[in-house]
């Protein structure tokens, strides 16, 4: 019977995606627009600040941070006096504003007092790192390494202090956040979530139902410790237990409201919404639980 129960979550998810939100818990909320009312160009990776109520995202196309309020109002843009090339995610505290830019293959450094723009480029011993996910827990930077698929927590200075690796899967992890004070990690090939302990421990890995997803992305958690996964080919959400087991999954390919076009990014703001960015669309879709 279990067995049974199990095949058939499995058929349902697969047989969702592509239908609307109608049988998720999710509902549409707004899409991010740029001040000209265009499509962004290539945005590819978001920030929240909780105590500004502010949504930062990395524009690449037009090599810029745009700015925004937590209801969507467009505040400005910020281009660094045209010194920004290729920027793909951020992070922003107090005094600093730290981005990725893979035009320069660098981990930026924005003073943003004194004004200063300055380019990092990360070695682990003698090897070059290629910066592409970033994320920020207290004092410590967490930079994901595209060419290794390791994630490496550094120091304000950029010096190395952890390493967060897949030591038994050959293509490393795609994807990471930090959550609960722990950090979990998506490896694109096996499918499987890897949670570690933020001294660079491995705590656990869960194995995801293999045939929902066929190109996965993008990796979240929620509070209750779901797993949502977006696959850039398929155009869906894939939301996991803990287990593995795909409980639901939504969306679509295409590009109408609640379809998905090479999204690219997937992340909770601290209002519990779920923010999409999307590549192909040049538009970021928010959604909010019904």
């Amino acid at each position: 019977m279990k067995k049974i129960f199990f095949t058939t979550v499995l058929l349902f998810c697969v047989l969702q995606a592509g239908q609307s939100l109608a049988d998720s818990p999710w509902q549409f909320s707004m899409i991010l627009q740029a001040r000209e009312k265009n499509p962004l160009s290539f945005p590819t990776g978001i920030h929240f600040d909780a105590d500004k109520e502010r949504v930062y995202v990395a524009e690449s196309g037009k090599d810029r941070i745009l700015a925004y309020s937590r209801f969507g109002e467009f505040l400005r843009d910020f281009d660094a006096d045209d010194q920004l090339l290729g920027p793909f995610d951020l992070v922003r505290d107090e005094k600093f504003i730290w981005i990725v830019e893979k035009g320069k293959n660098s981990l930026t450094k924005i003073d943003i007092e004194g004004r200063r723009v300055l380019p990092n480029s990360l070695f682990d011993n003698d090897r070059l790192l290629y910066p592409d996910r970033l994320e920020k827990e207290g004092d410590i930077l967490y930079v994901l390494d595209k060419a290794s698929g390791t994630v490496f927590a550094l120091d304000e200075q950029l010096a190395i202090k952890n390493r967060f690796a897949c030591k038994e899967c050959d293509s490393g992890f795609v994807d990471f956040k930090i959550r609960d004070k722990r950090l979990w990690a998506l490896e694109q090939e096996s499918r499987t979530v890897y949670e570690f302990s933020l001294d660079g421990v491995q705590q656990a890995q869960v194995a995801l139902d293999r045939d929902v997803l066929d190109f996965p992305r993008s990796l979240e958690v929620d509070d209750a410790g779901f797993f949502y996964v977006l696959d850039r080919h398929r155009g869906i959400i894939a939301v996991f237990d803990r287990g593995g087991t795909c409980r639901y999954s939504f969306m679509g390919p295409g590009r109408a409201r609640q379809q998905l076009y090479y999204p690219v990014e997937l992340k909770f703001d601290p209002w519990g919404r779920l923010f999409v960015v999307e590549e192909g669309n040049g538009r970021i879709q928010v959604f909010e639980r019904k």
